[in-house]
């Protein structure tokens, strides 16, 4: 489709890979808008959303999170006033003087380092810098960190050590150009899912090989030519290992790293002591590998030019993060594959600007523009921003950040588009340190956050869609973020709002900025100084030191470095293509690093606890929690354990589990989640990609949705000891069943307080919502919602299941409906909400009983709303027309991959399924083999050959 005048391109809210989306007034655009985009327009009904066919990192694509940001637009509680802790709203220079006078007085009672600023990578830049230039630049404390160091501090660190700066050299082009991706801890398919299927698409036209390293089977993995599953936690040894086969093959790039690097010699001296690499048997033992895995994987690094490895979070959020990091870009400088086309190290962000936020100094540990806190640089910021206040070292991360504030330490904050109270670890520590500093500001767009509720002044940001500026994506390119739908209340930019405390504050000369332009053009002028006094630096924006209001407003994405106006628009651009770095020696650093030593073996009733992304959801869900086909796929919190775990800890899949730290202990005796402070609790799903001692929970869930809280109450606050990153993988804790009397959903009106309940969650749905609960003692779940005018009776089920139904009526109509069961009551959500407002008559009771006996079938594709059931309809379809086919022809049914094979094109290209963002991909493939092989068995077909993807590609074989 070609771009129509009046569309607007801006950037989508998400992860990292910063994908280009082109929003229209609905009534200007052409005529191909397809079904599924009309439906998720109900929300914003006047415009139009599309991937922009010009970004470079998307070229038209989106995920299912992305194709619904318009509904994200209507929040059921939006801020839209400032508010009091009270609840009672304010005006904008009461609380603009309110927190410029507290954080004053702050100051002067206990210095700069008594004040703190905890920011976010949902953030843009201008929103980042202005914050950074107040704290930094002219209060004079480096308490300022963001929920990026909870993501990409240890990538970050890693950069600093090998390259001397932050610095991601490559570009997605590069995933399109290598011959081999090596992606490390990294589910792509879910978090990245655009950059993921331009993989896909690459190995598909060029052959390229897709290597996963990866604990756990994966969405990712199950699409990989080879997946090395290693144990948790050797991932630096894994590459330690292979620096060592590259050293003993002689493959390195000899003279690259005589005249381009420092410390090699000194790495192998290292690696020579390090016991599990002295033999390829052992090692591939201490991996969990088979020596022939790691072989192969070795050598398919060696033997081509082009390798590029990717990590995210199953590398930065470890203990040993930093050091992993290392150990992979160490293996890419040996061989010279750093600034080359098709290959090197590549660090995958997890949010929108996390990127953005680092470059104005988002993080504690650094300043504006790659400086750090030398004395040079700290004159230089001094000089271009005319102040004498510049913070001295330094500052607190943030986990250190809220361990300071429980112990009294920092006695004002200001929390801005982050949730740090579902986000960080330790939540009970979190609390205690809300609770006890005196001064807490908040800057969100919704007040039904967890956070949002602990603020004395809670401040209305402006949300995507309405606020403008600029961020950037994991392969260094700028885009503008631009508004389109007019800011209803008084809802008003971070940056702004930043500002006007400064100038409260007495810095009104420093902040009298207009626009996010001028914000920006500041920021650009500062880089032009930098880089004049730096020159070794490379993040360089120079050339944007001059745009007019205009040019910014029309500013196309752009990949930095940009050291002339003539740069504006370039992509694919890569960094230290000369070999020059932005160390002191302009020589990149070999990192010596010892592998963590594994202390993850779990007791009986334990498992490795390990944290992350759904597939639809994102962050604390604030923003995609009431999307009703997102949370179709996740209506409750989750906990996936192998099948060998479940029977040992004597459980069944259904059950509600309770997690706590090693030290502490469920508290159970009521399934009271109130009092309890150190555990998490969710439902147990059957999962064989899991190891035997692993277990998976979502990081999103938190009081906003669910009684159960969130993971992070059963997770401690262990740190990279070089990055101050957090580990959230593979934390051993304690798993205890909650016992149950009853459970089930009810739908219509309910007891807002649900009393009684030991468990509620809430789950939007296309019309309304439902909730999840469960009860520790019968009497008070048949009590729970009974009036006088109830129906009540049982359906029993094939499996023996008894569901107690209650239906409350007033005046004839259904207001209210329960089912009740000892077991998990699984029934189709929506149709059964449909009945709310009815007539209660036979037909209504038929249909009700109907929906009772018929299950449910869980939601496979998010994009196109396809479940488990339509799949298998579909593929057996396919399967009854081959078989009749070669039967009445007079011949054996004998059916081949390739009958799959078509047969699955036949059911996606119908359905839709798999086709769009591809994130499903793995699952549908899935659903559709279990019930093809299913069907085959059923029809006494003797021959079949099909690919399952719980198969390794190397054990496929064909079923006789």
């Amino acid at each position: 489709m070609s771009h129509i005048r009046s569309s607007i391109q801006t950037s989508c809210a998400y992860c990292g890979v910063g994908c280009g989306v082109s929003v229209s007034p609905l009534a200007e655009v052409t005529p191909h808008v397809n079904d599924e985009q009309k439906n998720s327009k109900a929300s914003a009904p006047m415009y139009n959303l599309e991937g922009d066919l010009q970004h470079p990192a998307n070229r038209g694509q989106l995920c299912a999170k992305g194709e619904r940001l318009l509904e994200s637009l209507v929040q059921p509680n939006t801020l839209r006033y400032p508010k009091r802790k009270s609840g009672k709203p304010i005006d904008w220079d009461v609380a603009l003087t309110t927190i410029a006078d507290t954080f004053t007085k702050t100051i002067a009672e206990f210095g700069p380092d008594s004040v703190a600023f905890y920011l976010s990578g949902q953030l843009l830049t201008e929103d980042y810098y202005v914050a950074n230039k107040l704290a930094k630049g002219f209060i004079g404390t480096a308490n300022v960190d963001t929920n990026s160091r909870l993501c990409m501090s240890s990538a970050v660190s890693g950069h600093m050590r090998a390259f001397g700066e932050d610095v991601v050299p490559g570009c997605y082009d590069d995933f399109e150009q290598a011959d081999v991706i090596v992606l490390v801890g990294a589910n792509s398919a879910w978090t990245h899912p655009v950059l993921f299927q331009r993989m896909i698409k690459a190995r598909e036209q060029s052959g390229t090989k897709i290597i996963v390293v990866d604990p756990a089977k994966t969405a990712t993995s199950a699409q990989a030519d080879l997946h090395l599953q290693i144990t948790p936690g050797t991932d630096s040894l894994l590459f330690n290992g292979l620096l060592q086969f590259i050293s003993e093959n002689e493959a390195q790039d000899k003279a690259y790293i005589d005249e381009h690097t420092e410390g090699f010699d000194d790495v192998l001296h290292t690696l020579s002591s390090q016991t599990d690499l002295v033999k390829t048997d052992q090692l591939a033992s201490s991996l969990g590998l088979t020596t022939s895995e790691l072989t192969q994987f070795y050598q398919l690094f060696i033997a081509n030019e082009k390798v590029i490895t990717a990590s995210c979070q199953g590398v930065n959020q470890s203990t040993s993060g930093t050091d992993t990091t290392n150990a992979i870009i160490n293996c890419h400088l040996a061989l010279g594959h750093i600034g080359k086309v098709g290959c090197g190290f590549f660090s995958l962000t997890g949010q929108p600007n996390a990127m953005g936020g680092r470059e104005v100094g988002g993080l504690a540990t650094q300043l504006a523009c790659h400086m750090g806190f030398s004395a040079p640089e700290r004159q230089l910021l001094a000089d271009v921003w005319q102040s004498e206040s510049i913070a001295q070292d330094k500052g607190l991360t943030a986990v250190e950040l809220f361990d300071a504030m429980a112990d009294g330490k920092i006695k004002a904050v200001w929390i801005m588009g982050t949730n740090p109270l579902v986000s960080l670890p330790n939540t009970a520590k979190v609390q205690q340190a809300l609770d006890a500093c005196p001064f807490v500001v908040v800057s969100d767009i919704t007040q039904d956050a967890a956070t949002a509720k602990q603020a004395d002044i809670l401040l209305p940001a402006l949300g995507w869609s309405e606020k403008c500026g600029t961020v950037t994506n994991s392969e260094r390119v700028i885009t503008r973020q631009r508004g389109f739908i007019p800011v209803k209340g008084n809802a008003k930019p971070d940056w702004w709002a930043l500002a006007e405390v400064a100038k409260r504050m007495g810095f009104s000369a420093a902040f009298t900025f207009s626009n996010s332009a001028a914000v920006f053009k500041e920021f650009a002028q500062l880089s032009k100084a930098v880089k004049a006094q730096f020159p070794e630096k490379q993040f360089d924006i120079s050339g944007m030191s001059e745009l007019t209001d205009a040019e910014y407003d029309g500013l196309a994405p752009t990949q930095w470095p940009v050291t002339s106006a003539a740069m504006l628009g370039q992509t694919e651009r890569r960094l230290y293509q000369d070999g020059l770095f932005s160390t002191p020696s302009n020589k990149a650093q070999f990192i010596a690093t010892q592998p963590l030593k594994s202390e993850l073996s779990v007791g009986q009733d334990q498992v490795l606890l390990n944290s992350g992304r759904s597939r639809d959801q994102w962050h604390t869900m604030t923003r995609t929690g009431h999307i009703a086909s997102l949370r179709a796929s996740i209506p409750e919190p989750f906990v996936a354990l192998h099948p060998i775990k479940i029977q040992q800890l004597d459980l069944n899949e259904g059950d509600l589990v309770c997690f706590a730290t090693p030290d502490a202990e469920c508290d159970l005796a009521s399934c009271d989640q109130s009092t309890s402070s150190v555990q998490a609790t969710a439902r147990v799903v059957a999962d064989d990609n899991q190891s035997p001692d692993m277990a998976f929970m979502s990081m999103h869930w938190s009081s906003q949705f669910s009684l159960g809280k969130g993971v992070n109450q059963a997770l401690n606050s262990q740190l990279d000891p070089i990055s101050k990153q957090p580990g959230f993988k593979c934390q051993a804790t304690t798993v205890t069943k909650v016992e149950l009397a009853l459970q089930g959903v009810i739908f219509g009106e309910h007891d807002p307080l649900f009393t009684g309940t030991c468990w509620n969650v809430q789950q939007s749905l296309s019309a309304g919502e439902c909730y999840h609960i469960a009860f520790d003692d019968a009497e008070k779940g048949f009590n729970f919602q009974s009036t006088s005018y109830s129906l009540k009776w049982t359906v029993s089920l094939l499996n023996k299941q008894v569901i107690h139904v209650q239906c409350n009526m007033n005046q004839g109509q259904l207001v209210s409906l329960k089912l009740l069961s000892k077991q998990q009551v699984e029934v189709a959500l929506e149709p059964m909400h449909l009945l709310i407002g009815e007539t209660v008559d036979t037909g209504l009771m038929n249909r009700l009983h109907q929906l009772i006996k018929a299950g449910n079938s869980p939601l496979i594709c998010a994009c196109t709303g396809v479940t488990e059931a339509k799949i298998q309809d579909s593929m057996l379809q396919a399967l009854d027309n081959l078989v009749f086919a070669q039967r009445t022809s007079g011949n054996e049914a004998i059916l081949s991959q390739v009958d799959f094979e078509q047969a699955l094109e036949q059911t996606q290209s119908e359905l839709g399924c798999g086709k769009q963002c591809g994130s499903c991909h793995s699952e549908v493939v899935q659903c559709a083999s279990d019930v093809w092989l299913l069907g085959l068995e059923d029809m006494a077909i003797e021959t079949v050959a099909v690919k399952n993807k719980k198969q390794s590609k190397s054990t496929q074989e064909e079923v006789a």
